[in-house]
C-alpha cells in the first residue's frame, strides 16, 4: 500500500509537471508571436514612412508622375533581424475612380461612358452601372431599367440597405445588384476609390484604361501607346491629346492629368513564422505632404 501510494503521488506530480511545462511552452510561443507581430507592424509603419518620404521628394522635384520615376522602383527583398521585407508603390490614378461617377450629386456622363467602355473591354454586362449610380446617390429612386435601392437589398438572405454615399472601398461592388465575384475580380486591377474626383494619369494608365477614354480606340493602338509612354512619358495633357494616335479620337482634357495624388503601397514583412501583407493607400497633397488614409491586411491565400 505504501509503495502504491508513493507511485500514485509520483504520477500526479509528473502529470502536473508536464501540464506546467506545456503551459509554459504555450506562453513562450504566444509571447514570441506577439513580439514578432509588433515588430512586423512597426516595419509596416516604417515602410509607409519610407514611401511617404519618396513621394514627398518626388513632388518637390517635379509635378508629373510616371513609372520612370524613383517612387516606381520596387524595394527588393531586404534582410532584417529575424526575417525580411519588400515593398512596391503603384499610382492609383492610373486606374478608374468609381466615385468619379457622381459629380455634385449628378451622374458624370463622361465618366459613366468611360466605365461602360471598360466594362466592354472586360466582357462585363454594363447593366450593373445603373445599380452603381443608385448606390452612390442619396435618393431612393430606382434608375431605369437596371437600378437598385433599399427594396432590392432588403429582400436578400442577409438584408442590408443601399449605400447612398461614396464608396469607401472598391470591394463594396460585391454588394451591388448585378455584380458577380467574377466581374469584381476582372474589374479590380483597373479601379480604386478616393473621397474626391480624381483625373486619370495617362502616364501610368493601363492600356484598357486608355481604351476607355474614347469610343473605337483600337486595342493594338492603346497597347502600343502604353509601351511608348513607359519610354517617354507625356509632360502635359495637351501633348497627349495631340499625339498622332490620340488626336483622331477627339479625346478632350477633362478628367485627365499627368500627375497624381493617390498611391498604393504593397508591403510584405516576414518575421520568423509571422507573415504580414498589407496594402496602404497614401494621399499626397500639392505641397508634398503624404498621409496614410487606409491600411488593409491581406492573407497570402486570398489576397
Amino acid at each position: 500500500m505504501a509503495l502504491l501510494t508513493v507511485l500514485f503521488i509520483l504520477a500526479i506530480a509528473s502529470i502536473a509537471l508536464v501540464a506546467m511545462s506545456s503551459s509554459r511552452q504555450l506562453d513562450i510561443r504566444r509571447t514570441e508571436n506577439l513580439l514578432r507581430s509588433a515588430q512586423g507592424m512597426d516595419t509596416v509603419y516604417g515602410l509607409e514612412s519610407w514611401a511617404g518620404s519618396i513621394l514627398s521628394k518626388d513632388r518637390r522635384d517635379n509635378k508629373s508622375d510616371s513609372y520612370e520615376e524613383s517612387w516606381a522602383r520596387v524595394l527588393p527583398e531586404t534582410a532584417m533581424p529575424g526575417g525580411g521585407m519588400t515593398a512596391a508603390l503603384e499610382d492609383l490614378q492610373g486606374r478608374f475612380n468609381l466615385n468619379n461617377l457622381l459629380v455634385d450629386g449628378e451622374p458624370s456622363g463622361l465618366d459613366v461612358d468611360r466605365l461602360r467602355r471598360l466594362y466592354s473591354s472586360l466582357k462585363i454586362n454594363p447593366a450593373s452601372i445603373d445599380a452603381i449610380l443608385d448606390w452612390l446617390d442619396t435618393d431612393s429612386e430606382i434608375r431605369y431599367p437596371n437600378g437598385a435601392e433599399d427594396e432590392t437589398y432588403l429582400r436578400t438572405a442577409t438584408p442590408y440597405r443601399s449605400g447612398n454615399r461614396l464608396f469607401a472601398d472598391a470591394s463594396e461592388l460585391l454588394l451591388i445588384k448585378g455584380i458577380s465575384r467574377t466581374d469584381y475580380q476582372r474589374l479590380k486591377p483597373y479601379i480604386f476609390v478616393a473621397d474626391q474626383y480624381t483625373p486619370i494619369n495617362i502616364n501610368t494608365a493601363d492600356p484598357l484604361v486608355l481604351r476607355s477614354l474614347a469610343e473605337g480606340f483600337p486595342d493594338k493602338d492603346a497597347s502600343s501607346l502604353a509601351q511608348a509612354i513607359k519610354q517617354r512619358p507625356f509632360a502635359s495633357i495637351e501633348e497627349f491629346i495631340n499625339h498622332e494616335t490620340v488626336a483622331p479620337l477627339g479625346i478632350g482634357t477633362q478628367g485627365l492629368n499627368v500627375g497624381s495624388h493617390y498611391f498604393a503601397l504593397s508591403s510584405r514583412v516576414q518575421i520568423g513564422k509571422i507573415l504580414l501583407i498589407f496594402d496602404s493607400q497614401l494621399k499626397r497633397t500639392d505641397n508634398g505632404e503624404v498621409t496614410v488614409i487606409k491600411r488593409q491586411r491581406r492573407s497570402p491565400e486570398h489576397g
